[in-house]
């Protein structure tokens, strides 16, 4: 994958301006920096991420089940948007509620 991106890089190919591209960029400038070192922040950040909206979901669904009216009010927001389609990463922007109540949990 790191390969494959300092191609891309090399090319001005890159579509996407991410972690890892972030990363080799300032490999390239600095000289500090291995790819060991770019494999570990890459890890690092995966884990750290993981924890972190693990605890996030936990609290929300806790603070729901204390607040069922809520839980109502997102299930059926979720429902008027999605229906039955499969969630699609744009139409999440259009989740208010839902979107409040994850805010509200992260504080």
């Amino acid at each position: 994958m790191i390969e494959k991106k300092e191609q891309a890089m090399k090319e001005n190919k890159v579509k996407e301006h991410d972690l890892l591209t972030t990363l080799l960029q300032y490999k390239e400038q600095s000289d500090s920096l291995t790819i060991d070192d770019v494999i570990e922040e890459c890890k690092l950040l995966y884990f750290a991420g993981q924890v972190t909206t693990a605890n996030l979901l936990a609290w929300t669904m806790i603070i729901l089940s204390m607040h069922p009216n809520w839980q109502e009010k997102a299930r059926t927001e979720v429902l008027e948007i999605f229906g039955k389609k499969t969630l699609d990463y744009e139409d999440i922007n259009h989740l208010k509620i839902v979107s409040s109540i994850v805010c509200c949990c992260n504080d």
